[in-house]
């Protein structure tokens, strides 16, 4: 707004002529606004390559076309890194997983028969919380896998009790014997899963919802049981998914509101279900929510069959800094 148009409105809410430009040229001297001047036109020069970027890629779909995620069987791992990975696209590849024990084996019974007295890491009372993932820290708690089980199965479909990949269970000593029931797919992910933070687990009831937010890396993500829809935005139309904090969207995926967030109207949203030995690939920066349709065990991996390991976007840390946790 201009510094003419700041003192009418001024003047028109009762300050003098003189009190108004007073104002007007207090507050253009403040550090913070010069600061945010410097950078406005860049960020302009920003979105606006950004918004050709979006506009060549809707040009891929004709008119009226749902954009969908693409899905392929036994997908090369060369064809996979040159054709997804390094182009920031999403696919589905069916297969990867066909020689997974765990496939089989896991079971919400299974694993409380296992590993039943084990205390395991989880987030409880998300329905009370407007922002379970934002707040996960202040919601951790702990309780055994067996009374875990018992409270996925006897509480139907809820948002209230998730075990998400923060909680580490398979860093855990107790949990390793796990790792013998997944395979690293080949030519895609570093062989070693014994590495720390090479795969995580999830693990929750129909109806766990992760909303709207990208992560700063590559995932692959693996479903061993049930199914989970996911919702998916390109990285390059984060201008118009409304990121008021850290990683995540202040839109509701599930009922969007256009009239608080009208730019939402010009996203690019794919759907997509994964089900028992889907692998998908989130490919680094791009929004997606996740909401599970059955009991679910998702397995994810970081760690990827290439020399650099993954491309990170940002320096994100969610949680206490680590420095702070090292003290």
């Amino acid at each position: 707004m201009s510094p003419r148009r700041l003192n009418v409105l001024l003047e028109e809410a009762g300050l003098t002529p003189e009190q108004a430009g007073a104002e007007v040229e207090s507050v253009a001297a403040h550090p913070a606004v010069i600061q945010a001047r410097a950078t406005t036109h860049r960020r302009r020069e920003l979105e606006a390559l950004l918004e050709s970027r979006a506009a060549l890629y809707r040009q891929e779909h004709p008119t009226g076309e749902a954009p969908v995620v693409e899905r392929r069987r036994h997908l090369p791992p060369e064809e996979f890194f040159e054709r997804y990975y390094h182009r920031n696209r999403p696919v589905i590849i069916e297969g990867l997983m066909a020689d997974w024990p765990a496939l089989s084996r896991w079971t919400p019974e299974w694993l409380a028969e296992r590993f039943g007295d084990e205390p395991v890491e989880v987030m409880a009372g998300r329905e009370s919380d407007a922002d379970p993932d934002f707040n996960a820290e202040r919601l951790r708690r702990s309780l055994s896998l067996r009374e875990l089980v018992a409270r996925m199965r006897e509480g139907g479909e809820t948002n209230d009790v998730y075990l998400v990949a923060r909680n580490s269970l398979l860093l855990r000593e107790a949990f390793r014997p796990l790792l013998a029931d997944l395979r690293a797919p080949a030519g895609y992910i570093q062989p070693d899963l014994s590495s720390p933070h090479s795969v995580h687990l999830w693990f929750g009831p129909a109806g766990t919802l992760s909303n709207l937010h990208h992560d700063h890396l590559n995932v692959l993500f693996c479903q061993v049981l049930g199914r989970k829809r996911f919702w998916l935005v390109p990285s390059w139309e984060t201008p118009w998914l409304y990121n008021d904090r850290g990683l995540y969207s202040a839109v509701d995926i599930r009922a969007p509101d256009v009239t608080r967030f009208p730019d939402f109207a010009r996203a690019t949203v794919h759907t997509c279900e994964v089900g028992p030995g889907d692998a998908l690939l989130i490919p680094v920066g791009w929004w997606h929510a996740v909401r599970a349709l059955d009991v679910s065990l998702s397995v994810t991996f970081v760690s990827f069959d290439r020399a650099s390991r993954n491309t990170e976007w940002r320096d994100y840390w969610l949680g206490p800094q680590p420095e702070k946790v090292a003290r």
